[in-house]
Order: structure tokens, then C-alpha cells, then sequence
């Protein structure tokens, strides 16, 4: 039995490869009543850039000619649930990129990259087959979110939490595919005694094939919204006065009233 990956339209340029195809491709063959073309046995797997809505579609659409063409859809039912827009601090549930979390032990959780096409990071995605490193970036972001609501702050904590990064490094290993990849967090240290104000050191790793593709190191603090909105205003204030002040000195140098 071979696999062949099911992209999003986004990635077409790398569908010249074999075994890959695209949302719009597979759904040209079903209107065509191609399917027959494809080789017998072939197990369908979702790549990137798929949402649930197209999953949902090809099972739909595929279901009663499957058996018939010798293809293998269960690929398409264990797809992971895609972590929400509280835990990865997004308005639309296509601008979350990550699966739900998952605990494998105190300090160390998984979640799976799960790119969709209408993302806010690919609406001008120009050239290239692979996944471009921002999104990589916003998946990390999204992975210490959801990882410390979930599972440190939890989801019956009345007050809100802002969430600011001290630290990021970065080190790209190699390019990610529109494939399956994971994204690995280690909480390297925290401290979480204080919930006003947790402290954690992580690495996250992106894995594909088996292999590290990059590395994040990230050190954030989650305050308390109420505690840090404050010096948010306080530092934006701060931040305009310096604009505004040097400007009027220049005018009243220069005698312009």
C-alpha cells in the first residue's frame, strides 16, 4: 500500500512531487469520476493546509467510490482536534495552527502543526514548497499558550492572563513540509509558585520524519491581565511623550509657535 498526501491549494508547488495532491486536484478527479486513476491500494493521509470543513468533505465525497477505487480513507479519521481560540488567543479558528496539547509527562507535551490554508500567515504566501519559518514561529507562540492554559492556569481560572515573552531564539535545522510535523515543548525550568506572575525556560523542537527541523527557545512570563495592563498603558504613555517631545522642542528652537 503507498500514501498519498492530500495539501491545501496553498501548496501546490509541491504537489510536482509524487504521492502529493491538492485539495482542488482530488476534488477535479471526483467531478471527472477519475478516482480509478489513482493506483489501487492507496491509503489518503491529510498534509497541511487542510481544515476540518475539507476533511469532512472528502470523507463526504468519497465514501461510496472508495471501496470501489481500492482506496484506504482511515488516515483521514485520526486527525487530532484542533486546539481552540481561547487557548491560542485567536479571534478565528482558522488563525490557530497547532492541535489540542497533550501531557506526556510534568514538563514535557506535544501538539501537532496543523496549518490551515485561511490562515492569517498564508494569505500571501508567494513561492517555495515548504512552510515558511513565521508560521513555524506562530505555532510556537500558540504551543506555550495553550500549553500553560490548559495545563497550569486551567480552565476554571476566573481572571485572565497576559502572556509576554522575554526571550526567543531561534535555530532552523532544515526546511518543514506541507507533512505531518509535531512540535515537542520542554519546560526546561518555572517557576509558578506566584500565580500573579509564572516565570517558565522552554525549548520546543519541531519534528518531521523522525528528525529536528528547529529549535525555539522561548522564556515568557503570564501575568495576571489586570496587573500588566497597567504597565502597558503607563509604557504606551511613556512611549507617545517621547515622540511628542522632542518635536516641540525642535518647533520652539526653530520659533514656530
Amino acid at each position: 500500500m503507498q500514501t498519498m498526501f492530500i495539501v491545501g491549494n496553498k501548496f501546490k508547488d509541491f504537489c510536482q512531487h509524487d504521492n502529493v495532491i491538492t485539495l482542488a486536484q482530488l476534488q477535479q478527479l471526483v467531478r471527472d469520476q477519475q478516482l480509478a486513476s489513482l493506483p489501487k491500494d492507496t491509503r489518503l493521509l491529510a498534509g497541511q493546509g487542510l481544515r476540518e470543513a475539507d476533511i469532512q468533505q472528502i470523507l463526504r465525497t468519497l465514501q461510496p467510490a472508495a471501496l470501489a477505487a481500492g482506496l484506504d480513507l482511515s488516515g483521514l479519521y485520526q486527525r487530532p482536534a484542533r486546539a481552540s481560540r481561547l487557548h491560542t488567543h485567536k479571534h478565528q479558528l482558522q488563525n490557530a495552527i497547532i492541535s489540542h496539547p497533550l501531557r506526556l509527562n510534568d514538563t514535557l507535551f506535544e501538539v501537532a502543526l496543523m496549518v490551515d490554508d485561511r490562515s492569517e500567515l498564508m494569505g500571501d504566501h508567494a513561492t517555495g514548497q515548504h512552510i515558511q519559518g513565521m508560521v513555524l514561529i506562530e505555532a510556537a507562540r500558540q504551543t506555550f499558550l495553550a500549553v500553560t492554559e490548559e495545563y497550569f492556569i486551567g480552565p476554571d481560572e476566573p481572571q485572565r492572563y497576559y502572556f509576554v515573552i522575554n526571550s526567543m531564539a531561534i535555530r532552523f535545522q532544515g526546511f518543514v513540509f506541507p507533512l505531518d510535523a509535531t512540535l515537542r515543548y520542554q519546560i526546561v525550568s518555572m517557576n509558578v509558585d506566584n500565580r500573579d506572575r509564572m516565570r517558565f525556560d522552554t525549548l520546543i523542537t519541531v519534528l518531521q520524519g523522525g528528525k529536528s527541523v528547529t529549535q525555539l527557545g522561548v522564556q515568557f512570563t503570564a501575568f495576571l491581565a489586570e496587573q500588566i495592563e497597567a504597565k502597558e498603558q503607563q509604557q504606551a504613555t511613556l512611549a507617545l511623550q517621547a515622540h511628542w517631545q522632542p518635536a516641540t522642542s525642535t518647533a520652539k528652537a526653530e520659533g514656530v509657535a
